[in-house]
């Protein structure tokens, strides 16, 4: 992060020919040591913030060129994003705010429906990685998915929803793989599909249903194959078909 006067003059330069409009730069140092930087064109901020031996330090904010408004707004550590980051839409809306330590993500991070203030997604970091409760939402602001990561890995119950708010499947996780027992759901609340899976791929005994919750297919996986004996079922119950499988295929 850190950086030269030399190379902020030449930044300044160069996009002030590009855009023919003069750019007014003011440094001011301060007793503490710490040194102010602000730009400004055509009167209005378009970045300021505080130096400290060549490097960011506290809060840096961009701002929008067409309004004043904030765009951007940084916190810094020993040249090191800490603390807060956010941006801001030109019409004042928030766009995400997320947290950094050390320049890693670390802390929650969410983010907002471009021009409202409905959250869309909501993920916890540590470290850099995703660690925790993470949240996903509908532009209608229902759930669409809840689940847990470790270690930047899903981990634990992963559950998602219709756009109208049922359920429609939940799954567990070991190590961002899919381990355990497994659901899907038709809109009624009824079971479409349930099984489980070891270490990401389906195995033991599967059942399939109707949206009414009679059986429609039961049978077996072995390594994430079908394996051995398969029924299929009408509505009423009654067999109507039976498939002898070995390694995923038919005998």
């Amino acid at each position: 992060m850190k950086f030269t006067y030399c190379f902020i003059m030449a930044m300044m330069v160069g996009a002030s020919i590009a855009s023919a409009q003069k750019l007014d730069t003011v440094i001011r140092k301060d007793a503490d040591g710490m040194e102010y930087f602000q730009v400004k064109k055509n009167s209005l901020t378009v970045t300021e913030g505080y130096l400290f031996n060549g490097s960011y330090e506290g809060t840096w904010i961009n701002y929008w060129e067409t309004n004043g408004y904030p765009n951007h707004i940084t916190n810094y550590k020993n040249g090191k994003l800490n603390g807060i980051r956010m941006q801001v839409n030109q019409q004042g809306y928030t766009e995400f705010i997320e947290n950094y330590k050390n320049d890693l993500l670390d802390g929650p991070k969410r983010v907002f429906q471009n021009g409202t203030q409905f959250l869309t997604e909501e993920v916890n970091y540590k470290e850099g990685k995703k660690h925790g409760l993470y949240k996903r939402n509908y532009t209608n602001g229902k759930v669409q998915e809840e689940s847990n990561y470790k270690n930047g890995e899903r981990d634990g119950k992963a559950t998602w929803y219709f756009e109208t708010g049922e359920k429609t499947a939940e799954y567990l996780y070991k190590n961002g793989a899919i381990d355990g027992e497994v659901a899907s759901y038709y809109k009624n609340g009824k079971v479409s599909e349930f099984g489980l899976y070891s270490k990401g791929q389906q195995t033991g005994t599967w059942k399939e249903f109707y949206e009414n919750g009679a059986m429609k297919a039961e049978g077996k996986y072995a390594n994430g194959q079908k394996d051995g004996t398969w029924k299929e079922y009408d509505e009423k119950g009654k067999v109507v078909k039976t498939r002898n499988y070995k390694n995923g295929e038919t005998n």
